[in-house]
């Protein structure tokens, strides 16, 4: 089993020889022609930077299936009709859970309340109406990768049951994502071994966060923190425990 980071919060994992992508805003130095080919892709929800816009891209390229929400899936039926056939998108709501060959899949719930800024943030550069909530996380095979989320008890209530040995969650501390101090407690409460950070990379050049992988680090170390930090660089490779 691997984990690659692809920035912001675009991960790729391989798990039981299933090639998974989450959330895939794929932006340079990332090569699409270089990726391996998705069995599934499974979007958080429909904001930009969960890579929504490049699902026709993705489909042509692929031929893979899409899952997220079921109001995003059903706008993604709409607004994609001629381009993925609507089997091959399919709807995924918190609690419940799919099989993509042996790998199972679970649907978690996150907390994404944007503000007023982080609205006009992304009005300005959403280009779409695809609907930004409710917004999912998902485990399987003991990845856990939050999407957009904040800290919220509802989190850790709705996971206590699987088996989490590295979880993927947001430091950026801006536009409803989660500060450090918030993804630490995060994978501490879920039970996490390893703490990957995401969405903390300016968006567009212009949209910048206000935490960067240094200040978990130093925060993870400064509380004697069990939970052992791995900041990836793009491309990076994280393999089994």
């Amino acid at each position: 089993m691997t984990l690659t980071f692809l920035g912001h919060s675009a991960v790729h994992y391989n798990v039981s020889n299933v090639d998974i992508y989450v959330d895939p805003y794929l932006c340079e130095p990332v090569d699409l022609n270089k990726l391996p080919r998705a069995h599934v892709v499974f979007f958080s929800h429909g904001h930009f930077d969960s890579g929504i816009l490049l699902a026709p891209k993705l489909y042509e390229r692929w031929k893979c299936q899409f899952v997220g929400p079921k109001k995003l899936i059903a706008w993604m039926r709409r607004k994609f009709k001629k381009q993925i056939r609507a089997e091959d998108m399919i709807a995924l709501d918190h609690g419940q859970s799919l099989y993509f060959g042996d790998v199972k899949v679970t649907a978690v719930t996150a907390h994404h309340p944007l503000n007023r800024l982080g609205k006009t943030i992304m009005a300005m550069f959403a280009r779409s109406r695809a609907p930004a909530k409710p917004v999912n996380g998902y485990h399987f095979a003991g990845y856990y990768h939050s999407g957009a989320t904040i800290y919220s008890s509802a989190i850790p209530e709705a996971v206590k049951h699987l088996e989490i040995h590295t979880a993927c969650v947001p430091i950026g501390g801006k536009y409803a994502t989660a500060s450090p101090e918030e993804a630490l407690k995060l994978a501490e409460e879920i039970g996490a071994d390893r703490l990957v950070p995401m969405h903390w990379q300016p968006l567009l050049d212009q949209v910048f966060f206000r935490y960067q992988p240094s200040d978990l680090q130093r925060l993870a170390k400064s509380e004697r923190s069990k939970v052992s930090i791995h900041a990836l660089a793009i491309g990076e490779t994280l393999n089994q425990l």
